[in-house]
Protein backbone atom coordinates (compact mmCIF):
# COMPACT_ATOMS: atom_id res chain seq x y z
CA UNK A 1 0.00 0.00 0.00
CA UNK A 2 2.33 2.94 -1.13
CA UNK A 3 -0.36 5.91 -1.49
CA UNK A 4 -3.36 6.88 0.90
CA UNK A 5 -5.88 9.36 0.34
CA UNK A 6 -7.01 11.08 2.94
CA UNK A 7 -9.72 13.74 2.39
CA UNK A 8 -9.92 16.83 4.94
CA UNK A 9 -12.93 19.62 5.97
CA UNK A 10 -10.61 20.58 9.25
CA UNK A 11 -13.41 19.13 11.43
CA UNK A 12 -12.63 17.47 14.94
CA UNK A 13 -13.79 14.08 12.85
CA UNK A 14 -11.47 14.46 10.09
CA UNK A 15 -8.81 14.52 12.52
CA UNK A 16 -9.37 11.31 13.84
CA UNK A 17 -9.21 9.54 10.37
CA UNK A 18 -6.51 11.60 9.59
CA UNK A 19 -4.63 9.73 12.44
CA UNK A 20 -6.30 6.23 11.32
CA UNK A 21 -4.20 7.20 7.99
CA UNK A 22 -1.03 7.80 9.69
CA UNK A 23 -1.24 4.55 11.83
CA UNK A 24 -1.72 3.48 8.30
CA UNK A 25 1.15 4.60 6.89
CA UNK A 26 3.30 3.77 9.44
CA UNK A 27 2.77 0.24 9.57
CA UNK A 28 3.10 0.03 4.87
CA UNK A 29 5.73 2.78 4.93
CA UNK A 30 3.27 4.36 3.08
CA UNK A 31 2.24 8.49 1.48
CA UNK A 32 -0.49 10.71 2.80
CA UNK A 33 -1.99 12.74 0.12
CA UNK A 34 -3.84 15.26 2.62
CA UNK A 35 -6.79 16.61 0.54
CA UNK A 36 -8.94 19.45 0.75
CA UNK A 37 -11.77 20.15 -1.43
CA UNK A 38 -13.32 23.58 -1.57
CA UNK A 39 -16.38 25.02 -3.18
CA UNK A 40 -16.59 28.47 -4.46
CA UNK A 41 -19.77 30.76 -3.84
CA UNK A 42 -23.04 30.31 -6.43
CA UNK A 43 -24.29 33.85 -6.00
CA UNK A 44 -28.35 34.16 -7.42
CA UNK A 45 -29.03 38.02 -8.03
CA UNK A 46 -30.08 40.03 -10.77
CA UNK A 47 -27.25 42.06 -10.74
CA UNK A 48 -24.99 42.16 -13.68
CA UNK A 49 -21.80 40.11 -13.09
CA UNK A 50 -19.51 42.86 -13.75
CA UNK A 51 -21.39 43.87 -10.67
CA UNK A 52 -20.65 41.06 -8.31
CA UNK A 53 -17.18 40.11 -6.98
CA UNK A 54 -15.93 37.03 -5.70
CA UNK A 55 -12.19 37.15 -5.32
CA UNK A 56 -11.35 33.72 -5.82
CA UNK A 57 -7.85 33.91 -5.07
CA UNK A 58 -8.54 35.02 -1.69
CA UNK A 59 -10.39 31.69 -1.43
CA UNK A 60 -8.22 29.84 -2.72
CA UNK A 61 -5.35 31.09 -0.17
CA UNK A 62 -7.56 30.71 2.57
CA UNK A 63 -8.16 26.94 2.03
CA UNK A 64 -4.55 26.95 1.14
CA UNK A 65 -3.97 28.35 4.43
CA UNK A 66 -5.90 25.93 6.44
CA UNK A 67 -4.34 23.04 4.88
CA UNK A 68 -0.95 23.91 6.28
CA UNK A 69 -2.29 24.97 9.46
CA UNK A 70 -4.08 21.48 10.11
CA UNK A 71 -0.88 19.60 8.52
CA UNK A 72 0.87 21.01 11.19
CA UNK A 73 -1.63 19.95 13.77
CA UNK A 74 -1.18 16.79 12.75
CA UNK A 75 2.34 16.14 12.41
CA UNK A 76 3.73 15.95 16.03
CA UNK A 77 1.72 12.55 15.90
CA UNK A 78 3.45 12.05 12.54
CA UNK A 79 6.79 13.00 11.90
CA UNK A 80 8.12 9.73 10.47
CA UNK A 81 5.23 10.01 7.52
CA UNK A 82 5.30 11.33 4.28
CA UNK A 83 2.47 13.89 3.50
CA UNK A 84 1.89 15.43 0.35
CA UNK A 85 -0.84 18.24 0.01
CA UNK A 86 -3.39 18.42 -2.41
CA UNK A 87 -5.83 21.31 -2.67
CA UNK A 88 -8.82 21.06 -5.08
CA UNK A 89 -11.73 23.39 -6.13
CA UNK A 90 -15.03 21.70 -6.69
CA UNK A 91 -17.59 19.14 -5.21
CA UNK A 92 -15.40 17.50 -2.99
CA UNK A 93 -17.11 13.78 -3.80
CA UNK A 94 -16.05 14.34 -7.24
CA UNK A 95 -12.67 15.55 -7.03
CA UNK A 96 -11.82 13.02 -4.55
CA UNK A 97 -12.96 9.97 -6.80
CA UNK A 98 -10.89 12.20 -9.47
CA UNK A 99 -7.81 12.41 -7.08
CA UNK A 100 -7.64 8.82 -6.37
CA UNK A 101 -7.48 7.75 -9.85
CA UNK A 102 -5.03 10.30 -11.02
CA UNK A 103 -2.46 9.93 -7.81
CA UNK A 104 -3.36 5.89 -7.89
CA UNK A 105 -3.98 5.67 -4.18
CA UNK A 106 -4.17 2.59 -2.58
CA UNK A 107 -6.90 3.29 -0.21
CA UNK A 108 -9.04 6.76 0.32
CA UNK A 109 -9.53 7.12 4.09
CA UNK A 110 -12.42 9.67 5.14
CA UNK A 111 -14.61 10.58 8.14
CA UNK A 112 -18.51 8.98 8.14
CA UNK A 113 -20.22 11.74 10.18
CA UNK A 114 -20.32 15.80 11.47
CA UNK A 115 -21.32 17.33 14.50
CA UNK A 116 -24.45 18.76 12.94
CA UNK A 117 -27.32 17.09 10.97
CA UNK A 118 -26.87 19.22 8.02
CA UNK A 119 -22.78 18.57 7.88
CA UNK A 120 -23.40 14.58 8.61
CA UNK A 121 -26.53 14.82 5.38
CA UNK A 122 -23.63 16.59 3.39
CA UNK A 123 -20.17 14.32 4.49
CA UNK A 124 -22.65 11.11 4.67
CA UNK A 125 -23.46 12.18 0.53
CA UNK A 126 -20.09 12.74 -0.04
CA UNK A 127 -19.10 9.24 1.38
CA UNK A 128 -21.87 7.90 -0.35
CA UNK A 129 -20.69 9.03 -3.99
CA UNK A 130 -16.88 8.26 -3.17
CA UNK A 131 -18.13 4.45 -1.95
CA UNK A 132 -19.82 4.54 -5.10
CA UNK A 133 -17.63 5.54 -7.54
CA UNK A 134 -14.09 5.21 -6.37
CA UNK A 135 -11.55 2.76 -7.65
CA UNK A 136 -9.91 1.62 -4.63
CA UNK A 137 -10.67 0.47 -1.43
CA UNK A 138 -12.38 3.45 1.56
CA UNK A 139 -11.93 3.22 5.07
CA UNK A 140 -14.70 5.36 6.86
CA UNK A 141 -13.40 6.28 10.39
CA UNK A 142 -16.74 7.01 12.98
CA UNK A 143 -16.27 10.16 15.39
CA UNK A 144 -15.40 7.90 18.24
CA UNK A 145 -13.24 5.08 16.40
CA UNK A 146 -9.70 4.61 18.11
CA UNK A 147 -7.19 3.23 16.25
CA UNK A 148 -6.33 -0.51 18.27
CA UNK A 149 -4.56 -2.32 15.02
CA UNK A 150 -6.59 -4.76 13.04
CA UNK A 151 -6.92 -7.83 15.43
CA UNK A 152 -10.44 -8.91 14.17
CA UNK A 153 -12.42 -8.16 10.74
CA UNK A 154 -15.80 -8.80 10.40
CA UNK A 155 -16.51 -9.35 6.81
CA UNK A 156 -20.59 -9.10 5.91
CA UNK A 157 -21.69 -11.57 3.45
CA UNK A 158 -24.30 -12.71 0.98
CA UNK A 159 -22.36 -16.41 -0.35
CA UNK A 160 -22.87 -15.03 -3.30
CA UNK A 161 -20.09 -15.95 -5.58
CA UNK A 162 -18.54 -12.37 -6.19
CA UNK A 163 -19.04 -11.18 -2.68
CA UNK A 164 -17.06 -14.47 -1.61
CA UNK A 165 -14.27 -13.26 -4.49
CA UNK A 166 -14.27 -9.85 -3.00
CA UNK A 167 -13.18 -11.09 0.29
CA UNK A 168 -9.54 -12.03 -0.69
CA UNK A 169 -9.11 -8.38 -0.87
CA UNK A 170 -10.23 -8.30 2.56
CA UNK A 171 -7.89 -10.90 3.60
CA UNK A 172 -5.11 -9.53 1.79
CA UNK A 173 -5.49 -6.22 4.21
CA UNK A 174 -6.26 -8.61 6.88
CA UNK A 175 -3.01 -10.59 6.43
CA UNK A 176 -1.00 -7.74 7.20
CA UNK A 177 -2.20 -7.47 10.45
CA UNK A 178 -2.49 -10.90 11.25
CA UNK A 179 -6.12 -10.34 11.83
CA UNK A 180 -8.84 -12.82 12.40
CA UNK A 181 -11.24 -13.00 9.51
CA UNK A 182 -14.70 -12.94 11.06
CA UNK A 183 -17.61 -13.85 7.99
CA UNK A 184 -20.92 -13.06 9.13
CA UNK A 185 -24.06 -14.30 6.76
CA UNK A 186 -26.86 -12.09 7.32
CA UNK A 187 -30.39 -14.13 6.81
CA UNK A 188 -33.67 -12.12 7.88
CA UNK A 189 -35.58 -14.55 6.28
CA UNK A 190 -34.94 -17.84 8.19
CA UNK A 191 -34.58 -17.30 11.47
CA UNK A 192 -34.21 -21.17 12.55
CA UNK A 193 -30.64 -22.48 12.23
CA UNK A 194 -28.97 -25.59 13.22
CA UNK A 195 -25.38 -26.52 12.81
CA UNK A 196 -25.61 -28.17 9.50
CA UNK A 197 -26.12 -24.68 8.08
CA UNK A 198 -23.18 -22.91 9.74
CA UNK A 199 -21.33 -26.04 8.31
CA UNK A 200 -22.69 -25.28 4.81
CA UNK A 201 -21.31 -21.47 5.18
CA UNK A 202 -18.33 -22.70 6.47
CA UNK A 203 -17.59 -24.93 3.63
CA UNK A 204 -19.07 -21.89 1.20
CA UNK A 205 -16.76 -19.64 2.33
CA UNK A 206 -13.77 -21.78 2.33
CA UNK A 207 -14.27 -22.40 -1.41
CA UNK A 208 -13.54 -18.87 -2.47
CA UNK A 209 -11.11 -17.51 -0.10
CA UNK A 210 -7.92 -18.84 1.33
CA UNK A 211 -6.48 -17.51 5.24
CA UNK A 212 -5.93 -19.44 7.72
CA UNK A 213 -7.36 -17.64 11.03
CA UNK A 214 -10.56 -16.86 9.74
CA UNK A 215 -14.62 -18.31 10.80
CA UNK A 216 -17.91 -17.84 10.09
CA UNK A 217 -21.34 -16.69 11.78
CA UNK A 218 -25.18 -16.64 10.79
CA UNK A 219 -27.08 -13.36 12.00
CA UNK A 220 -30.74 -13.67 11.67
CA UNK A 221 -31.87 -10.36 12.98
CA UNK A 222 -34.95 -9.03 11.23
CA UNK A 223 -33.33 -5.36 11.31
CA UNK A 224 -30.05 -5.85 9.20
CA UNK A 225 -27.99 -2.56 10.42
CA UNK A 226 -29.15 -3.60 13.73
CA UNK A 227 -27.64 -7.08 13.94
CA UNK A 228 -23.83 -6.28 12.15
CA UNK A 229 -23.96 -3.50 14.89
CA UNK A 230 -24.55 -6.09 17.65
CA UNK A 231 -22.38 -8.20 16.41
CA UNK A 232 -19.45 -5.93 16.01
CA UNK A 233 -19.93 -5.04 19.74
CA UNK A 234 -20.08 -9.07 20.72
CA UNK A 235 -17.18 -9.74 19.22
CA UNK A 236 -15.12 -6.61 19.82
CA UNK A 237 -14.43 -6.15 16.43
CA UNK A 238 -11.79 -3.55 15.23
CA UNK A 239 -13.45 -2.92 11.88
CA UNK A 240 -16.50 -3.71 9.99
CA UNK A 241 -16.16 -4.66 5.77
CA UNK A 242 -18.49 -4.94 3.00
CA UNK A 243 -18.05 -5.17 -0.83
CA UNK A 244 -20.30 -3.55 -3.28
CA UNK A 245 -20.50 -2.92 -7.21
CA UNK A 246 -19.11 0.19 -9.51
CA UNK A 247 -22.04 -0.22 -11.15
CA UNK A 248 -25.02 0.57 -8.50
CA UNK A 249 -24.97 -0.34 -5.08
CA UNK A 250 -26.84 -3.49 -4.28
CA UNK A 251 -30.31 -3.20 -2.77
CA UNK A 252 -29.16 -5.69 0.07
CA UNK A 253 -26.76 -5.79 2.84
CA UNK A 254 -23.87 -4.20 0.94
CA UNK A 255 -26.32 -0.89 0.19
CA UNK A 256 -25.44 2.86 0.75
CA UNK A 257 -28.05 3.15 3.39
CA UNK A 258 -27.17 0.13 5.07
CA UNK A 259 -23.54 0.88 5.71
CA UNK A 260 -24.33 4.63 6.41
CA UNK A 261 -26.65 2.96 8.82
CA UNK A 262 -24.27 0.81 10.64
CA UNK A 263 -21.09 3.13 10.70
CA UNK A 264 -23.54 5.73 12.24
CA UNK A 265 -24.07 3.33 14.50
CA UNK A 266 -20.87 2.31 15.58
CA UNK A 267 -17.60 3.16 16.61
CA UNK A 268 -16.14 0.94 14.38
CA UNK A 269 -14.27 1.95 11.09
CA UNK A 270 -15.83 0.63 8.03
CA UNK A 271 -13.99 -0.91 5.60
CA UNK A 272 -15.10 -0.37 1.78
CA UNK A 273 -13.82 -3.04 -0.93
CA UNK A 274 -15.27 -3.37 -4.60
CA UNK A 275 -16.76 -6.65 -6.21
CA UNK A 276 -15.80 -7.18 -10.03
CA UNK A 277 -18.82 -6.16 -12.38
Amino acid sequence: MKTILCPTDFSKNAVNSVLYAVELARKFKSTILLMHAYETPVIYTDATIAGVAIDYAAIHDAALRQLHAFQLSILPKAKDIRFEMILQQGLPSARITETAIEKKADLIVMATTASSEIQRLLIGSNASRVIREATCNVLMVPPKAKYAGFRKIVYTTDLSDENLQAANHVAAFAKSFNSELIFLNIDNKNLVHDERDLERVTHRIRQHVLYPKMKGFLCTDLNVADGITYFLKQEKADCLAMATHHRGLLKSLTNTSITKRVSLKTDVPVLVTHMID
